[in-house]
């Protein structure tokens, strides 16, 4: 059960991986038709995550009991320590991919902060249009995470 739960753990985090490299290129490419759904796909990967994770310290936690205290590095097999240090280096390259994923939504959130600013003149005493309706920023977008 325990290979089972790691391959199946290692394998959602690929397609999260992936998923979220494509939405890095979709982001530099101005494409934004598929985030609504890209958002909820890897929600759902994250949760089915969750449960493979929990199964696994559970498997973990009942297979360290059955050793009364012998050290669960010693009675995991080769296989099981490769999969495992497998899992960390995907979880890793996550990590590496997200930080990527970031930098690109910030660098977009920047250029529409600079252009609402550029719109409504936040720092400007001269009136306008825009200025006469007393619109705030917040209002008029509402951010989706």
């Amino acid at each position: 059960m325990i290979n089972k739960y790691l391959d199946e753990s290692i394998s959602l985090l690929n397609e999260l991986i992936s998923i979220t490299k494509t939405d890095i290129q979709n982001i530099q490419e101005a494409n934004h038709s598929q985030l609504d759904e890209h958002t909820k796909l890897k929600t759902q990967i994250i949760q089915k995550f969750e449960e493979k994770k929990h199964s696994l310290d559970n498997e973990l936690v009942k297979l360290a009991a059955k050793s009364n205290g012998t050290d669960l590095a010693s009675i995991l097999s080769d296989e099981v320590k490769d999969k495992l240090s497998k899992l960390r280096d995907t979880l890793l390259e996550l990590q590496k991919t997200n930080r990527e994923y970031a930098k690109s939504v910030i660098v977009v959130k920047e250029f529409y902060d600079s252009l609402i600013k550029k719109m409504f003149n936040a720092d400007s005493t001269s009136t306008n249009s825009y200025e006469q309706n007393a619109i705030n920023a917040e209002q008029l977008f509402k951010v989706r995470v």
